[in-house]
């Protein structure tokens, strides 16, 4: 029993240092709510897995947050914030609320944590920007792993890092990283296509699927919960749609086709690397250098590199081979460091 525990440990100051205190509560007080009286407690003991690869604590975060969205546990709600209360009132709010939905909080561990975290839109336009200095201004972008496909619109939103701005400042979402010194945003850059894929996508329009990804929101966070409400709404009143489909299959299906108007090929993901097994791997990295016998394409990512601090905003060109870490940045897109040329 104590091995899952350390997990939520880890957890919790996972969650402290990324800016959510109350989910690291959560996690702290784990042990005076997961217990074997319930079937989801003994699933969570007994995880059949890597509890800490599956992230098994946000999947049960996520279903705690789901019913207090949703309306239906007043107790539950009655401890989240914005309210404020104490470790033993949290504990057994969340006790009660496990034992009153425990089949249902059970079957929603079963499903991963699925996240569009549109900060990480901030992380990747340097990085597009950077491929359009040296390739030319236009893209042709297949996001895989894409969720809800709201980094797919990153061209559409305000940035600002210190002084430095980009993008239409009427943009409905405005994201601001915190930086030592901005990233270079000069040169011009023009998506002539997009696409995407996942193997469950989420549509921004329908309420169940907003509501889930909102569930994965930190409760404390707010401003997270408001930027992503106006990031779905923003997708929503797009024509595209993520398509339902395994990452390799898409792009080997994508790729075989020229790019469009003669644009640079861009394969993009973000915090998706780390959930794939390596024959999954094997099959994208496999269609992207099928592609880049005939065109040239890049393979631009944010994705934990074992190196810190944060994620490193990586990308090969093929069929060079040639790789470079073009900065660091927050998983959740709230710093970057921008490396260099």
């Amino acid at each position: 029993m104590s091995d899952i525990f350390d997990h939520f440990r880890r957890q919790a100051e996972a969650c402290l240092a990324m800016g959510s205190p109350f989910t690291a509560r959560l996690a702290d007080l784990a042990p005076r709510f997961v217990d074997r009286t319930t079937l989801t407690g003994r699933r969570v003991i007994a995880w059949n897995g890597h509890a800490g690869e599956d992230a098994v604590p946000l999947r049960l975060f996520g279903g705690l947050h789901r019913l207090v969205l949703t309306g239906r546990d007043a107790g539950l709600a009655a401890v989240y914030p914005p309210a404020e209360a104490s470790d033993e009132a949290i504990a057994a709010a969340v006790a009660a609320a496990v034992a009153r939905h425990d089949h249902e909080l059970h079957d929603i561990l079963m499903s991963p944590p699925q996240t569009n975290e549109v900060g990480r839109s901030a992380m990747l336009l340097p990085g597009f920007l950077w491929l359009a200095r040296r390739f030319g201004p236009k893209l042709d972008i297949l996001e895989i792993g894409a969720s809800a496909g709201l980094n797919l619109h990153w061209d559409d939103y305000a940035y600002r890092y210190g002084d430095a701005r980009w993008g239409n400042p009427k943009a409905p979402i405005e994201l601001s990283p915190e930086c030592d010194a901005p990233p270079p945003l000069d040169g011009a850059v023009e998506v002539v296509h997009r696409g995407a894929c996942d193997l469950s996508p989420l549509d921004p329009a329908n309420p169940e699927h907003r509501t889930r990804l909102l569930s994965y929101v930190w409760a404390d966070q707010a401003e997270r919960k408001a930027r992503l409400v106006a990031a779905l709404d923003h997708a929503a009143a797009r024509p595209e749609r993520v398509e339902a489909a395994d990452a390799a299959e898409f792009l080997a299906r994508e790729l075989a086709a020229p790019p469009t108007d003669g644009a640079l090929r861009v394969v993009v993901h973000s915090i998706f690397w780390q959930y794939l097994a390596d024959p999954a791997r094997l099959g994208i990295q496999t269609a992207m250098l099928r592609a880049a016998e005939a065109a040239p394409l890049a393979w631009l990512r944010l994705e934990a590199d074992g190196r810190t601090p944060g994620a490193g905003l990586l990308v090969t060109l093929f069929p060079s081979g040639e790789h470079h870490v073009l900065a660091r940045g927050d998983f959740h897109g709230r710093w970057l460091r921008w490396l260099g040329e």
